[in-house]
């Protein structure tokens, strides 16, 4: 089985168990985290699992939902650290903006490029190299065609199918 394969079969392993991601997060809802947080948190675990998964080792839902609550248990964990810290801190005369400092301004942008690594992770070499004339070099759809043999019109449904399929390995 080659590359592709393995990453489609990832794929569709976490798209079949979304409902149960969605599931697992209403377990834990009201219980001071966000249900989409939760939520985010459950889909890793599903992704986490896909990656490791053995087949030698049992079924995958079991693995599954192991990871998927490890990943939400550790976002009450992280909760837990920080409201100890803020109990710590007596400096309240100061707005807690400035007792937490400020966010990093690369934070955001360094969590989008994960993301959408792991999303082009999931396409064939042709797609990643229609996404990379596209978006990194900066070409039309017109001067993709002329690279890759094909009509701008044909590139332009193969962007729509590529940005549908990445959109769909994100909101896992």
């Amino acid at each position: 089985m080659d590359m592709t394969q393995d990453s489609t079969l990832r794929a569709d392993l976490v798209v079949r168990h979304l409902p149960v991601a969605r599931s697992l997060a209403a377990r834990y809802a009201g219980r001071g985290i966000e249900i989409d947080d939760l939520r985010q948190a459950a889909r890793m675990g599903l992704v986490k699992a896909a990656r490791r998964y053995d087949p030698s080792q049992g079924e995958f839902l079991s693995y599954a939902v192991t990871v998927a609550n490890g990943e939400m248990r550790h976002c009450f964990r992280e909760q837990a650290r920080g409201v100890r810290t803020e109990r710590l801190d007596d400096d309240t005369e100061r707005p807690l903006s400035e007792r937490l400092g400020t966010p990093d301004p690369g934070f955001e942008r360094a969590e989008a490029r994960v993301i959408v690594e792991e999303a082009l992770d999931q396409l064939d070499e042709a797609d990643r190299t229609i996404v990379r004339l596209r978006f990194v070099d900066g070409l039309s759809q017109a001067e993709i065609g002329e690279k890759i043999g094909a009509t701008q019109a044909q590139v332009s449904r193969a962007l729509a199918r590529i940005i549908r399929r990445m959109r769909v390995v994100v909101a896992a």
